[in-house]
This record gives structure tokens, C-alpha cells and sequence, in this order.
């Protein structure tokens, strides 16, 4: 099992320009390196300060000659807003440029705001993932790709830029309850990795329950079937900053959750705040989230590694509106104190989870 940093690049406040938010980035991408993460993951999203990231290869491109060891990951492509052709040629050109150390991930995407803005179906969208797929496991063939689909026709194509890796790493977002694209995870050797927010441990073995059933070759036992997932983490002795990081979380939550049940109430591109439905106290989620001092974050992160034996966990550590100064602290101390926690009470994290 390995760590990852997630990056979603928020923007709460409107005086934090785009350009302070991508220097942040890349502070905390090489702090995450120097620490130990192992892959550096940059989301996707379009039209709103909910992230400003909208092109995450471009972001793990950047990285690449500031990095030397991390992997870089898209989190995620959202496949339906992409040509393949110019999809698989980017991803081809992220690897060569990172000496072999792109990781693919994928996604359907969830807001319709996105896809109104690019003419693109939502409601087709699964459809065209599933084919998305198709084209990708014929780019990483090192073959032709030719595809006559009822969502993507593609004429034969050769390709002049391939991977360095014989084969990156692939993760594919939710779907947990659909049967055909789980089956496609596990018949192609994908991660499938899961946004947690602030599920309860129960909550997240269903999730963890469906993908294991999905898996014939694990046959009933989560430690052999793969699956990966993102926390909210911060480090902090101080219970005041805890809340704040929870608040954070919970904005994260709101704004999200108002996209994906197309209810946005938007000034501009800025989305507006509103509660959502049956939401928890703040002190309930920060009970819920990796937040608080070293000993607190390593003892729920223990409880939940031996629940759901993942392969990798993808931390959310940037929150929106908290100083870069407390970030990067509770990055310096998940590494100086938490991973070393977690590696003695599992005796070496490479025991855990199963790779695909």
C-alpha cells in the first residue's frame, strides 16, 4: 500500500489567483515527493472555482521535470469531454516527458454544468467511457487503434508517441454499483478508487464489499482484490484548526453535491455555498475525517486499512483557505509521524492491499 496527494485546486477565496493556486501545487507536490507519497494526482474539473484545474495532464506535464521519483496521475480524466485521439496522444506525451511515470486515471464525470458547456450527453456518458476504454487498451497494445462504436468511430490510426511504461497504472473512479464497467476493472487489471468524503468506515465496506464481489479471483476476500480510495487528512495538535480543516471539507462536500444533483447556484463562475441534505454536525465530520494530531490520524487510518486493505490511499490535504504555511506543516508531519506510525503497526505497509 502507498500514499498519494490529491490535488483539486479550489478556489474559496476570489483574491487567491489561479497562478497562486498552481505555485502552491507544485510546493506541495514536491514536499509530497520528498516525504515519501508515491504518486501526485491533479483533478479535473471545468467552468467554476470549485477547481481550477481543468487540464489535468497539462498539470502532471508541469510536474514532470520539477519531480524526479513521484508518479503523476490524472484524477480524472473525465473521458467523455475527450477526443481519444488527443486523450491517448497527451497521456503518450506525459509518460515520454516524466521518464515512465504517468498514471492513468478515469473517470464518466457527474456534472451536467460541464457537459451543457461542452454540447456532450450526460446520459451517454457511461457508454462512452466504457468505449473510451476500448480505444485506450488498443493505444497501450502499441498497435493501430480503429474503433467503430455507436458514441466514438475512430479510422485506423498509427501512432508516432507511445509510453515509455509497457503498461501505466490505470484507475478508474466510482461506478461501484455498475456491474459492466466493474467487470471491465477487473478483467483489464484496473485500480477502481472511491472519494470517501466523510463516510463512516461502515458506509465505505460497502463500497469496499461491491468492488470485492465484482472480482472473481479475490473470491469473497478484500485483501486480493485491489481498491483505492481518498481521505481528507490534516495533521494538527490544535482542535480549533481541526474544525476549520473539517469546514473546509464540508464546503468541498457542499459545493460538489449542488453539481452533482444539478442545483448550482452559480455568480459568474463562482459557485454559492449551500448546505446539503441531512449533512452532519462539523464536530460529527471531523470525528469522521483523518484530521487531528499525529496519533489521532494514524489510529483512524489504521481502523480503516484493516477494514478495507487498500492499495493506495489518495490524500486530500490542501483545503480551501487554509494557509499554505499550515499545509505544508501537516504534510511535513503525515510523513515525520504518521506514515512511521502506520509502517510499525502494520509491520511495513507493503503488506497491505493486493496490486491489480
Amino acid at each position: 500500500m502507498h500514499f498519494g496527494l490529491f490535488s483539486l485546486m479550489a478556489q474559496r477565496d476570489r483574491a487567491i489567483t489561479a497562478r497562486r493556486l498552481y505555485e502552491e501545487t507544485v510546493e506541495q507536490v514536491k514536499l509530497a515527493e520528498a516525504i515519501g507519497f508515491d504518486i501526485a494526482w491533479f483533478a479535473e474539473h471545468h467552468f467554476s472555482n470549485y477547481c481550477l484545474c481543468p487540464s489535468p495532464i497539462t498539470m502532471a506535464s508541469c510536474l514532470a521535470p520539477q519531480t524526479t521519483r513521484i508518479r503523476l496521475g490524472t484524477a480524472v480524466i473525465v473521458a467523455p469531454l475527450y477526443h481519444p485521439l488527443r486523450m491517448l496522444e497527451d497521456i503518450g506525451m506525459l509518460d515520454v516527458i516524466s521518464n515512465g511515470r504517468a498514471v492513468i486515471g478515469l473517470g464518466t464525470g457527474y456534472q451536467q454544468y460541464e457537459f451543457h458547456k461542452f454540447g456532450v450527453s450526460l446520459d451517454a456518458a457511461r457508454d462512452t467511457f466504457l468505449e473510451t476504454l476500448d480505444v485506450l487498451e488498443q493505444y497501450l497494445s502499441g498497435g493501430p487503434v480503429h474503433h467503430e462504436g455507436r458514441h466514438i468511430r475512430i479510422p485506423e490510426t498509427h501512432f508516432v508517441v507511445h509510453p515509455i511504461q509497457r503498461r501505466p497504472e490505470i484507475y478508474v473512479a466510482g461506478l461501484a454499483r455498475d456491474p459492466v464497467t466493474q467487470a471491465r476493472v477487473v478483467a483489464n487489471g484496473y485500480v477502481p478508487i472511491f472519494t470517501t468524503g466523510w463516510s463512516t468506515i461502515a458506509q465505505m465496506q460497502e463500497a469496499r464489499a461491491i468492488v470485492t464481489a465484482a472480482n472473481p479471483q479475490a473470491a469473497g476476500d478484500p485483501a486480493h482484490a485491489p481498491y483505492a480510495m481518498q481521505r481528507y487528512v490534516f495533521v494538527t495538535d490544535d482542535k480549533a484548526e481541526a474544525l476549520r480543516a473539517a469546514e473546509a471539507a464540508r464546503y468541498i462536500r457542499r459545493v460538489a453535491m449542488s453539481m452533482r444533483n444539478n442545483v448550482a447556484r452559480l455568480d459568474g463562475a463562482f459557485l454559492q455555498e449551500m448546505p446539503a441534505p441531512d449533512e452532519p454536525s462539523l464536530e460529527d465530520i471531523a470525528s469522521r475525517l483523518v484530521v487531528g494530531d499525529a496519533e489521532t490520524c494514524a489510529a483512524r487510518l489504521a481502523a480503516e486499512i484493516e477494514a478495507l486493505r487498500p492499495v493506495h490511499i489518495s490524500c486530500f490535504m490542501a483545503l480551501p483557505n487554509v494557509p499554505q504555511a499550515r499545509t505544508l506543516r501537516s504534510m511535513e508531519r503525515f510523513g515525520a509521524q504518521v506514515m512511521p506510525m502506520l509502517d510499525r503497526h502494520f509491520g511495513g505497509l507493503a503488506r497491505i492491499g493486493h496490486p491489480a
